[in-house]
This record gives C-alpha cells, structure tokens and sequence, in this order.
C-alpha cells in the first residue's frame, strides 16, 4: 500500500473532483509541511462507502494514502467481521488543508480522526465519549492492525483506559511480549511516547491516525512543529 516513490499505483479514492475511482495515478505532491503548519495540494477525497459513514464531508479531504489506509482497513473489517457496522470517520483536511479550528493539526491531509467500533453493533451518532465496556476490541484492533501493517502510520493516538482492551486483544492473537511494548505505549504512564499507539489528552471518543510522509513529497515533514514555531514574528518597532 506504501508509495515508495513517482509509480503508477491502483487507487480507490477520488483526486480532486473528476478522477475515477480505482484509476491508475502517477505519485504526486500532496502534503506539505508539517501535521500543524502544513497545506494540501492535489487533495484526494474519501467518499461515504459501504464501509465508511462521513460525518463531515466537506472535511474529507487528505492524502491519496490517507484515503486508502482508511477505505481499505475498513473494508477489511467488514470482511473480517461480518456484522460490522460502518466506520464513522470525522475530520480529515480541508480540500487545501490550513488551519481547521478547533484542530491543531489536520493542515496537510496526513491525519484523520476516526470512530471506535461499538459492541451495541451500532455506530455513534458523533465522536463521543466511550467507556472500556463500549468499544468493540476486536473489530476495533482488527481495523488498527490493518493500518499498522499498511507500513504508512506513524503514530494513533487513543486515550491510555481505551488501549486496554486493544492490548489484550493483541495479547489473545498472539502478539509477542516485544511487538506489544514496541507498539503501545500502555501499560507505561500517561506521558511516555514510546510506541506507535499512544496516549494524548481528549482522545477519549475517537482514534486520531497520523501518517508520515511519503518518500516523494520532500516539502514534508513528518512530526509537528513547536507549538508557535510556524507563526510569522512580528518585526521589532524601528526595523
């Protein structure tokens, strides 16, 4: 699923507003800059789908990976798990990415925010605050791992109580002692930043999926900028 570099790849998501879904396309430049001080060009837009309910559609903009990771993950879920329900997918990037209050991301079409899977087999209404006892693990973790094995996530952030049932689940399947600590940060506290799952504050009622870049986009950059650090100074008064 990886672009490595300017191949022709079979895509399912839309380029802009004319290109025909699973058309070949030629790798271009999309993400620029930074996750928080970045913009999208030639923006890709993931479409509601037999697999995927878009609460936000105008905001369904991203990288082409972006939209196949979460398109084809979700796919594979309802392969996997029959009675599924829909994947309820919220913000990606504006169709030029920017700034996207309330966010302080989502500028360059690398990051998404994205449901749990419910054990009630029903999908929220939005993004709201889920219990260990609500989400579904295993059709949850089914979708995580997917991504994960996409090779293009750089981190998922999902509140540290929420990695719980995702970690025995990935214990259950078989998950070595070693891939467990390599890819969450639980049971470490809440601040550590070891792993590709990790906790941050408020992601407690949706999976926030960051990529990293792609090896052909070079005006990008994987991790965010120091908060500030992207905001034009001000000259000093005389100067």
């Amino acid at each position: 699923m990886r672009v490595t570099g300017p191949a022709v790849i079979m895509s399912i998501c839309l380029l802009g507003a004319g290109t025909a879904a699973s058309a070949p396309w030629k790798a271009v430049q999309q993400a620029t800059g930074a996750p928080n001080a970045g913009r999208l060009l030639n923006a890709s837009r993931l479409r509601n789908s037999a697999h995927i309910r878009l609460r936000f559609p105008k905001n369904a903009w991203g990288t082409r990976r972006m939209c196949d990771v979460i398109e084809q993950c979700a796919r594979d879920v309802r392969k996997q798990h029959k009675r599924a329900h829909k994947l309820v997918v919220g913000d990606l990037s504006r169709q030029r990415g920017g700034h996207m209050p309330p966010h302080a991301g989502h500028r360059n079409g690398r990051e998404a925010d994205i449901g749990f899977y419910m054990r009630s087999g029903r999908p929220l209404d939005g993004l709201w605050r889920v219990g260990i006892r609500d989400i579904d693990a295993r059709r949850t973790f089914t979708l995580l791992d997917c991504m994960l094995r996409s090779g293009d996530v750089l981190h998922i952030f999902v509140d540290r109580e929420l990695q719980k049932p995702l970690h025995r689940e990935a214990k259950r399947r078989g998950w070595s002692a070693a891939k467990l600590q390599q890819t969450f940060s639980y049971p470490r506290p809440r601040s550590s930043r070891v792993g590709k799952i990790q906790h941050r504050g408020g992601h407690d009622n949706h999976i926030h999926v960051r990529l990293r870049c792609a090896s052909h986009e070079r005006n990008c950059q994987d991790r965010p900028v120091a908060r500030g650090a992207h905001k034009k100074r001000r000259p000093r008064a005389g100067k």
